[in-house]
């Protein structure tokens, strides 16, 4: 049953891997380009904006690295999500499945783990290679970049949360319309209202909470709890999938 699982995600895990390989790439060629411009002005410690502000290429490197952290972790789920179920229930390939001795919700629930452990993998790598390694450079550009960085907080959890978030929807939605144009645009359409949404049952709590210090983590409390939100949302939606777009 795995082995099925995974031949019928393959195409799609192929395309994620490409997609996390480029974007690292594209984070790390921009590291290096911002760090050999703030060394060779003999600023390679410097942390103030209005000291080392990048310039020229370097603001290019910075916008390239913005645009993954951004989109990267949604795209990843988006991919994987919509090809879960909806390719399968439109072509009755589902059927077929259900037919070698494997109940719905085992069928279901298999694929959803190795979906989300497949997503959450690439996510980590694209997330945290840009907390850990790339936010040194592109917080010097916060001002230029503010909107860009509100999209995924320069936080790894909230980046991985998103690409989880968009399987479950795109997998629920996909075994519930049968059909995949169908399922990518409600997928595209619903996934950044379900952020917005658990970013808001988030921000409550937060407000109670001590501030950080420092640009870096100025958002980190209402990241993380976005997470757990949206963490709570997936196992909501996996747990009722195998309910739904039975015939």
């Amino acid at each position: 049953m795995t082995w099925l699982a995974l031949r019928l995600l393959r195409p799609y895990l192929l395309v994620a891997a490409l997609l996390t390989a480029g974007s690292a790439a594209v984070t790390l060629h921009g590291v290096s380009i911002v760090r050999r411009q703030l060394a060779d002005a003999d600023l390679a410690d410097c942390l103030d904006p209005n000291v080392c502000y990048p310039h020229g290429a370097a603001v290019g490197a910075v916008f390239r690295m913005e645009l993954v952290a951004a989109f990267v972790p949604p795209l990843l789920g988006l991919i994987i999500g919509v090809a879960l179920f909806a390719r399968e229930r439109e072509d009755d390939t589902l059927a077929f499945a259900l037919t070698q001795s494997i109940t719905r919700r085992r069928w279901v629930t298999v694929k959803f783990g190795w979906a989300l452990a497949a997503g959450l993998t690439c996510s980590a790598v694209v997330a945290l290679l840009h907390r850990l390694v790339a936010t040194r450079y592109t917080v010097l550009a916060n001002d230029t970049y503010e909107m860009l960085q509100l999209l995924h907080l320069n936080n790894a959890a909230f980046m991985v949360a998103q690409t989880a978030l968009l399987i479950a929807l795109g997998g629920v939605i996909g075994l519930s319309t049968g059909h995949t144009l169908r399922t990518l645009v409600l997928t595209a359409a619903g996934g950044p209202f379900a952020i917005l949404f658990a970013a808001g049952v988030a921000a409550g709590p937060s407000y109670f909470m001590p501030p950080p210090t420092g640009d870096l983590y100025l958002l980190d409390p209402i990241a993380y709890l976005t997470s757990a939100v949206a963490a709570a949302a997936v196992a909501g939606l996996v747990l009722l999938a195998p309910r739904i777009g039975t015939r």
